[in-house]
């Protein structure tokens, strides 16, 4: 770490870049950050044969992906060979009759990552709310002052609205 006596020091002898070795590689605006894809494991999952094919996809697909990510020609090579791949894989799966059932269902279509649904889906609502603890919430005592700003504001809003109605 530089500290402001060290740069002191570098700006009195001439130093106008500060070398390499003292910069940090995660001081650096192009670093790429692998702490998104570290993978934690609550349970024994990893174990079983299925978990292990996943990750070696997902970690070769992840070594492709940083290196089709620096520029469109390659994004779109990684891109159109992956939709061919999905689509010969579905055309496997369907002419192997195999017991696979698909992430996307007949009625949906996809764009992007996200699927979205058909009209016959169902609407998913919000949770019922729940009384809280503690004291019950009420309306709290309104002052006499309080009441008058209200009042006077109120008929002000009325007298413009009015007159733009008349206008």
């Amino acid at each position: 770490m530089i500290c402001r006596h060290q740069l002191t020091v570098w700006s009195q002898m001439g130093v106008e870049r500060v070398p390499d070795k003292y910069v940090l590689r995660r001081w650096n605006k192009n670093v790429k950050r692998v702490h998104t894809k570290i993978r934690i494991n609550y349970d024994n999952s990893s174990t079983s044969i299925e978990a292990r094919r996943h990750d070696n996809m997902c970690n070769l697909f992840n070594e492709v992906a940083d290196l089709a990510e620096d520029s469109q020609e390659k994004y779109d090579k990684v891109m159109a060979r992956l939709l061919e791949l999905k689509g010969e894989l579905i055309e496997s799966s369907i002419v192997c009759g195999s017991n696979v059932i698909s992430s996307t269902p007949n009625n949906s279509f996809s764009i992007g990552d996200g699927v979205l649904p058909s009209k016959e889906s169902t609407n998913i609502l919000d949770p019922v709310t729940l009384r809280r603890k503690g004291r019950l919430p009420s309306k709290r005592k309104v002052g006499v002052v309080e009441k008058i700003g209200k009042k006077k504001k109120e008929t002000k809003k009325k007298t413009l609205s009015n007159e733009k109605a008349k206008v």
